[in-house]
């Protein structure tokens, strides 16, 4: 008669029985976090004209805008629906060193900037697949806003309608892996380390993290199934002054 050993299949039953549990621990781990995340991402948001910045206000839960078509340009998804969506899927983000590392390892640096900015200075090495193009309509809207913004001695600019096709051109493989680049960055942390302290606290003007032009790239290329990305989150600026080379063509 065989004699029970404590055994199951080759393995002592409380090692089983400690597997069952950190499996079921996992579970539940995961469904708390599912769970929290849906309840996030049905808050409500609005943006602030006075601030120009997006904030949450949950009076507007499940009836916030999640897109918005201006004036002038095509239609876009707003930032909070974008912000959330990134957090979701655990975007990389990366400084400087990490970045070259990466690099020397086969990665690219795509700029998102306008060409003309990219012509000036980029990351050396980088691409340029701009996210925004110089606004290219002449109706009244369009018109109005190239007169602002040339007043204030800026360009006034516009998504570009051909930025997933031209990003199919550069990069033909989905799986390559991209670091996507603009002028500062950004960030989709909503805390900020206080120095007197050293602790972080939650931080009111980042209820959205910090909305740029590279994290929104991000978001479109994911979305459009690019399974590699990866964003650098000081931008072109940090990049220069922390010394990692540069150039311009």
């Amino acid at each position: 008669m065989l004699v029970s050993s404590g055994l199951t299949a080759g393995r002592p039953a409380f090692a089983a029985d400690s597997h069952r549990t950190q499996r079921a621990a996992r579970r539940t781990a995961r469904s708390i976090a599912v769970r929290a995340q849906k309840e996030e991402a049905a808050k409500g948001w609005k943006f602030d004209g006075s601030m120009q910045r997006w904030v949450r206000d949950d009076r507007f839960a499940g009836k916030s805008l999640t897109t918005v078509q201006p004036l002038s340009g095509t239609a876009y998804t707003v930032w909070p629906v974008m912000w959330d969506y990134l957090n979701s899927k655990g975007l990389k983000q990366v400084e400087e060193e990490e970045a070259l590392a990466m690099v020397n390892k086969g990665a690219v640096v795509v700029d998102v900037r306008l060409a003309s900015d990219y012509k000036n200075e980029h990351i050396a090495g980088a691409i340029s697949v701009p996210m925004f193009r110089e606004t290219a309509g002449n109706e009244g809207w369009d018109k109005v806003k190239r007169f602002v913004m040339g007043s204030l001695a800026m360009k006034a600019t516009e998504r570009d309608p051909d930025f997933l096709a031209n990003m199919e051109k550069a990069i033909k493989n989905k799986r390559q892996q991209i670091i996507v680049a603009c002028a500062v960055g950004g960030t989709l942390e909503t805390v900020v380390r206080v120095a007197s302290t050293g602790k972080s606290a939650k931080d009111p003007d980042r209820s959205f993290g910090r909305e740029t032009r590279s994290l929104k790239a991000c978001y479109e290329l994911m979305q459009a199934g690019y399974t590699n990305v990866v964003h650098l989150k000081g931008g072109l600026s940090n990049w220069r002054y922390n010394g990692y080379p540069t150039e311009s063509s």
